[in-house]
């Protein structure tokens, strides 16, 4: 599962007018995709366990922070739901499974952080160039 965060544009365009070192953009990135992580953890639709563990954030590079579910190989499940079915397994078994309904906890997290994260990006940054 991956995130773009839009609306940074503008505020990375405006940089181009600074002398910015990567170190001062990277830790701006990692502020901003840190409140981003916590809100979709927040989001999460379980106390604690594989899923809200796995909610991980990658270190920016070239410019992006990911925020990834690791090894909860069934988030994308959780996220969009899915059909009820049936399979047959090796030994003649038959299972079958239930539909789910979509829980977008990713994509609620993401949406209610953005205003936070870029306001967090934006104050690293002035920290970071001494303005």
């Amino acid at each position: 599962m991956r995130v773009e965060v839009s609306g940074l544009d503008e505020v990375l365009e405006n940089l181009n007018r600074y002398i910015v070192d990567e170190a001062i953009e990277n830790k701006a990135l990692t502020e901003a995709g840190k409140i981003a992580q916590e809100n979709i953890k927040s989001e999460a639709p379980v106390r604690q366990g594989i899923l809200k563990k796995n909610i991980k954030l990658r270190r920016p590079k070239d410019g992006q922070v990911i925020i990834h579910t690791g090894g909860a190989y069934h988030a994308h499940l959780v996220e969009f739901g899915r059909s009820g079915g049936s399979a047959i397994l090796k030994n003649g078994r038959k299972v079958t499974w239930g539909p789910t309904f979509p829980n977008p906890f990713f994509s609620r997290g993401y949406e209610q952080s953005k205003t936070e994260a870029k306001q967090a990006m934006v104050d690293e940054l002035k920290k970071g160039l001494g303005l």
